[in-house]
């Protein structure tokens, strides 16, 4: 979006356009995704981390090193 729209103004124009259409959305991707986890690496599969969809990269938990 950031190449689409390279004024501030304008981006944040399509952003709150995007927000308001898609905002009844959001409770029903919050519900489908209350139980993802999400399994990160970030040196190709030696090191394994895990969290919960949605949540802050700081929580992440080690699963294997």
């Amino acid at each position: 979006m950031i190449k689409d729209y390279p004024n501030d103004s304008e981006l944040g124009y399509k952003l709150r356009e995007l927000y308001m259409i898609n905002k009844d959305n959001l409770d029903t991707i919050k519900v489908e995704t209350e139980n993802v986890k999400i399994f990160e690496s970030p040196d190709k599969g030696k090191t394994v981390y895990v969290r919960m969809f949605g949540e802050d990269i700081s929580q992440r938990k080690l699963v294997t090193k």
